[in-house]
C-alpha cells in the first residue's frame, strides 16, 4: 500500500529542523555533528507527539487511538507465563478467547492476586485471570514485560487483546511517524518547538502552533472513539468484569430436549 503523498517522513523533518537551526534544508549537506543535533531534535519532537504533555486538565495523559493495536498471543498447555511484545506498554481491557469457544473473557487482576491464587491452588483449566508485570533488567536493553495466567492452561488457545504500543525511533528504513498524514503539520511544529526551547531558549511561534495543532488533533482523534452512553454491560476499560448470564467460572452448556447444543 502506497503512503499518502501528503505524509511527512524522516527526511522532511530533518530538513525542517536543519533549516531552523541555520544548517540549510538539504540533509545531504549536513556535517556529521549537525546531523546528530538534527536527529536528536526530530526524535524528541516525534516523542512529544506520541506522549504529549497536558495543555489542560482534560488533556492530561491523553492516549492516541492509533497507539492501541490489537494482536494475539498463543498460550499452551502447562505453560502459565509468557513474554509480551517488545513494544508492549500496557494492556487495555481483557483478553478474549476465539468466538467459537463461547468463553468468558480473561479479566486482568493484580500480580499479587495471581501469586496468591497459585500459592493456594494447583488448579488447571481455561485461564480466568491474568496479570502483567515488568521483568528484571540489567539496563543493557529496554525493560520488557510478561503476562501470568491462572489457572494454568490445560489446552492451547489463541487469545486476542488490545494494548498500548511503544514505537521506535524514525530512521531511513522506518521513516514515517504514526498517526497518518493528518498529523504531518503537528509533527513539523513539534520538532521546531523543540529547537526553539533547546537551542534558542525561547517559547516562540512554533511552540504556540504546536499547542494549537495538538488541541485540534486530540479533538479529531476523540471522534474516532466510541461515544459514552453509560454502562451497557461492557466495562472492560473501567477495570470491571463483564457480565454474562449464567456464568460462574467456566463455560456452561445449553440443552434442548435433553440434548446438549
Amino acid at each position: 500500500m502506497a503512503e499518502s503523498s501528503l505524509s511527512i517522513g524522516f527526511p522532511d523533518l530533518q530538513s525542517e529542523v536543519g533549516r531552523l537551526l541555520g544548517y540549510g534544508s538539504v540533509v545531504a549537506n549536513f556535517s556529521a555533528g549537525q546531523l546528530v543535533v538534527v536527529n536528536k531534535r526530530v526524535q524528541s519532537g516525534v516523542r512529544r507527539v506520541y506522549y504529549p504533555s497536558a495543555l489542560s486538565v482534560e488533556m492530561a495523559g491523553y492516549e492516541w487511538s492509533w497507539l492501541k493495536p490489537t494482536t494475539t498471543i498463543d498460550i499452551e498447555s502447562e505453560e502459565a507465563d509468557y513474554d509480551l511484545p517488545d513494544d508492549f506498554g500496557r494492556l487495555i481491557g481483557c483478553l478474549h478467547y476465539p468466538s467459537e469457544e463461547y468463553r468468558q473473557s480473561i479479566s486482568i487482576v493484580s500480580v499479587g492476586k495471581i501469586l496468591s491464587l497459585r500459592a493456594n491452588s494447583s488448579l488447571t483449566g481455561a485461564p480466568v485471570f491474568a496479570a502483567t508485570r515488568y521483568k528484571a533488567s540489567t539496563g543493557a536493553n529496554g525493560q520488557r514485560q510478561e503476562i501470568l495466567f491462572f489457572p494454568e492452561p490445560d489446552d492451547d488457545w489463541t487469545l486476542s487483546y488490545e494494548y498500548e504500543a511503544y514505537s521506535g525511533a524514525l530512521s531511513d528504513t522506518y521513516p514515517y511517524p504514526l498517526g497518518g498524514m493528518q498529523l504531518a503539520e503537528l509533527y513539523i511544529e513539534s520538532c521546531l518547538a523543540i529547537v526553539e526551547e533547546r537551542d534558542f531558549d525561547e517559547v516562540g511561534v512554533h511552540t504556540e502552533r504546536y499547542k494549537a495543532l495538538l488541541v485540534d488533533a486530540i479533538a479529531r482523534d476523540r471522534k474516532r472513539g466510541t461515544r459514552n452512553f453509560g454502562n451497557m454491560g461492557n466495562v472492560e476499560r473501567d477495570g470491571g468484569v463483564p457480565f454474562r448470564r449464567g456464568w460462574g467460572s467456566s463455560t456452561y452448556s445449553i440443552t434442548y430436549n435433553g440434548e446438549a447444543i
